[in-house]
């Protein structure tokens, strides 16, 4: 018998990342949304978002998540980041209208956080739940 603990066996590891969950999720947010006026934004936050797909995965490490859904909801969000930017480009709405640029920036780190939060916690569940050759994926 092995006297290694496992992860769902340890209950101050589940304890700990309980009380950091919150927090993680709302620096994430912080991160994103204040990424137009200090060092950070959407990138960085998202990268934040997804060590929550992580520490859950450190924490209970079973493939009950579907990662297609989170996968359909990366892909609305990429769309998004594509549409947004051309449609401000071709309407002239910051260009004309100062005042928007803030909530513009505001709301691309929105969109590129959360897209890259859930682009890497699909691919971190993936990776961590990947079943040997043979199976296919979906990109």
């Amino acid at each position: 018998m092995s006297d290694v603990l496992t992860a769902d066996e340890s209950i101050i590891l589940q304890m700990v990342v309980g009380l950091l969950y919150p927090f993680m999720l709302l620096f994430g947010f912080y991160v994103i949304l204040n990424g137009h006026y200090t060092p950070g934004g959407g990138f960085q936050g998202g990268s934040v978002l997804a060590s929550l797909f992580v520490a859950r995965y450190v924490v209970y490490p079973v493939d009950d998540t579907d990662t297609e859904a989170l996968h359909s909801i990366q892909r609305v969000f990429l769309a998004l980041i594509v549409i947004a930017p051309s449609a401000v480009l071709f309407t002239g709405v910051v260009a004309r209208n100062p005042q928007f640029r803030s909530l513009y920036l505001t709301t691309m780190d929105v969109l590129i956080g959360v897209q890259v939060g859930f682009g890497l916690g699909v691919a971190v569940l993936r990776f961590a739940f990947f079943q040997g050759v043979g199976k296919t994926w979906h990109l």
